[in-house]
This record gives structure tokens, C-alpha cells and sequence, in this order.
């Protein structure tokens, strides 16, 4: 399940921001969950299990997007409505989200046909595009990365690709453009990042979430 919530009205964040967006989202839902944080919320200790993951939603996926952030998401492993229940009651119908520069009051919005709606991500497609880039989990070479893309989508559970483009600018409309200080996580080690655009034998459901830093929204697919 996604709870979904959006900024205020004709507020829009760069997508460039998206990393900021996801890194303030975990810290503002961990500061509102009461002690002790359950681990698929905080990330620690709960490694061999699905977490919770932290979403920018950009404009993204339709021939008029622009990129921009225009809300968040926050994805809740299927099967676990107490964490649902937590993540509901902390964030309520509306929340402050602190990002650099600004403050921003953020509210629950379903909004139909949008990317504010959890179904634009969730529907079924044989072709998905990143509009995060995907953080390697490693990386052998640029002569490897679409097997590295391949290996990412079988650790989530999907079938191998049978076409897979790799770039570093996005590969869909409204994909974010980012800088290796812009990702959600900065690492001592930093990995390689890249966009890539799939496509799979059969059609697949959503969310599609890949890399090293997928619950904090990097690697981010929309279905093309």
C-alpha cells in the first residue's frame, strides 16, 4: 500500500531536489513514530525483509510532464497493515516537511490520473523507465551495466528483462536529472548510478523500485 501526499497547491520542488525530498520524508516519519521504531521503518536490522520506502513522486511518465517533485509516497510492504496504522497515525492528514530552504505543509491526496494517484505506479507494463536513477548495488565495468540491471531486477523478484537501455540522462519525460550529491544517501563509497529503461517478455505490476537506495526512492520506475 501507498499513502500519498502532496504540496501545497502551485508549490512544485525540482526534480533535482528528489534525493533532499526522500532523505526528509524517512526523518520526518521516524521523528513521528513512537519509540520503539519498528525496523522496516527505519531501515536497521531488518535486511532480509521488504522495508518501508521513503518516495519523491515526480511529474513523470505522460507527454506533458515536467519533473518536478509534486508530492511523496510512502510504500508500505504488502501484508503489513500495522505499519500501515503506524505511518497513518504519525503522519495523519497532514505534515510539515522541512526541506532546505523551505518548510512545506503536505496533506493526503488521491488525485485521479496523476502521479499523486498510487495506481499511476502501481499499473501493468512490459516497458518501465527510471525517473530516479537506479543506484548500483556493484559495479564491474560500463560494459556490464545492463547485466548489473538485469541482477537488480531479479533481487526484487522480477523476471529478467529482455531489453535493457542504460543512460545517464533520463530515458522517459519528467525523469530527474541528478548529481552524485544529489542522491538520497551519500556514501564514503560512493557507487555508480545510472538511468535505465526496461523491457520485460510479459507485462508486470508496480511499484518497480531497483538499486542500492531504492527505499529511499532512487531507482524509481514508471511504466511507459
Amino acid at each position: 500500500m501507498m499513502l500519498t501526499y502532496a504540496f501545497p497547491q502551485h508549490i512544485r520542488v525540482r526534480g533535482r531536489m528528489a534525493g533532499a525530498v526522500a532523505g526528509c520524508l524517512r526523518k520526518t516519519v521516524m521523528s513521528r513514530v513512537p519509540d520503539p521504531i519498528p525496523p522496516e521503518i527505519n531501515g536497521h536490522g531488518a535486511d532480509n525483509q521488504p522495508h518501508v520506502a521513503y518516495l519523491p513522486l515526480l511529474d513523470s511518465g505522460h507527454p506533458d510532464a515536467d519533473g518536478d517533485v509534486i508530492g511523496v509516497g510512502v510504500l508500505v510492504p504488502d501484508g503489513r497493515t500495522d505499519l500501515v496504522a503506524a505511518v497513518d497515525v504519525a503522519l495523519a492528514e497532514s505534515f510539515e516537511l522541512r526541506l532546505p530552504g523551505a518548510d512545506l505543509r503536505l496533506r493526503r491526496r488521491t488525485t485521479s490520473g496523476t502521479p499523486l494517484e498510487p495506481e499511476w505506479w502501481f499499473r501493468r507494463s512490459r516497458r518501465w523507465a527510471t525517473v530516479t536513477p537506479m543506484v548500483l548495488d556493484r559495479f564491474s565495468g560500463r560494459d556490464n551495466e545492463e547485466a548489473e540491471a538485469s541482477r537488480a531486477c531479479r533481487r526484487v523478484g522480477l523476471p529478467e528483462p529482455t531489453v535493457v537501455t542504460t543512460g545517464r540522462d533520463p530515458l522517459v519525460r519528467g525523469g530527474a536529472f541528478l548529481g552524485r550529491g544529489d542522491l538520497a544517501r551519500q556514501e564514503k563509497a560512493p557507487r555508480p548510478f545510472m538511468h535505465v529503461l526496461l523491457e520485460f517478455p510479459t507485462p508486470v505490476s508496480g511499484p518497480v523500485l531497483l538499486g542500492a537506495q531504492r527505499y529511499l526512492g532512487m531507482g524509481l520506475c514508471v511504466p511507459r
